[in-house]
C-alpha cells in the first residue's frame, strides 16, 4: 500500500479522539478566539458532505477530513490554547506534527493552499452555523457536536482497494479544488 495512503488511512482510525481534542479547544474559554474558531471550523468541515473530496468518494472521502483536522491543529499551535485536558493537548500536538506528512504528500505550494483554505473555513457557514456562532451559542455548539457524532458513527472503516490509484485520485481532487 502507498506510504501516504497508509498513513492517512491510519488517521481515520483516530477520528473520534481527534474530534474530541478539537471539541475541548472549542470549550476552552480562555483560549484565543482564533484558535477556538479554527477548532470549530475543523469540526464543521467533518459534517460537510461536499468538501474538497466528496465523502462518497470510494475509500478517500474521509481522508481530506483528517487532513483538515491536522492542518487546523497546526494552525492553532501559534495561539494560546487555554486550559485543556492533557489528552487534548497531546492530541492537538500530535495532529499538528502530522502536517509534516501532508507536506511530504502535497508539497509546499499545495499545503500552503490547504492552510489558506482552512483559515477561510473560520468564516464559512455549515448547516446554518459559523464558527463564531458555535463559540457563543450553546444550542449551535450542541447541534454541531451531535452532527459530528453522527458523522463519526457513519464513517466506519476506510477501505482502499488500490492504494496507488487512491493516492492519485486524492492528490487530483486536492489539486483541482485548491487550484
Amino acid at each position: 500500500m502507498s506510504k501516504h495512503i497508509q498513513i492517512f488511512k491510519g488517521w481515520a482510525e483516530t477520528l473520534r479522539q481527534d474530534a474530541d481534542a478539537m471539541k475541548a479547544l472549542v470549550e476552552s474559554a480562555d483560549a484565543d478566539e482564533e484558535a477556538r474558531k479554527l477548532a470549530a471550523a475543523s469540526l464543521s468541515y467533518l459534517v460537510t458532505r461536499m468538501d474538497l473530496v466528496p465523502d462518497w468518494s470510494e475509500g478517500i472521502g474521509a481522508l481530506d477530513d483528517v487532513m483538515v483536522l491536522r492542518v487546523c491543529a497546526a494552525l492553532v499551535s501559534g495561539h494560546a490554547l487555554g486550559s485543556l485536558p492533557s489528552s487534548a493537548e497531546i492530541d492537538l500536538g500530535r495532529m499538528g506534527n502530522d502536517v509534516e506528512k501532508i507536506y511530504d504528500f502535497l508539497g509546499g505550494e499545495l499545503l500552503g493552499k490547504l492552510k489558506s483554505y482552512c483559515v477561510k473555513l473560520t468564516e464559512s457557514t455549515v448547516r446554518g452555523r459559523t464558527p463564531g456562532v458555535i463559540l457563543t451559542d450553546d444550542a449551535a455548539r450542541a447541534a454541531l457536536y451531535a452532527d459530528v457524532e453522527e458523522e463519526i458513527k457513519r464513517s466506519g472503516v476506510v477501505v482502499i482497494a488500490d492504494a496507488d490509484d487512491a493516492e492519485l485520485k486524492l492528490k487530483a481532487y486536492l489539486t483541482h479544488k485548491l487550484g
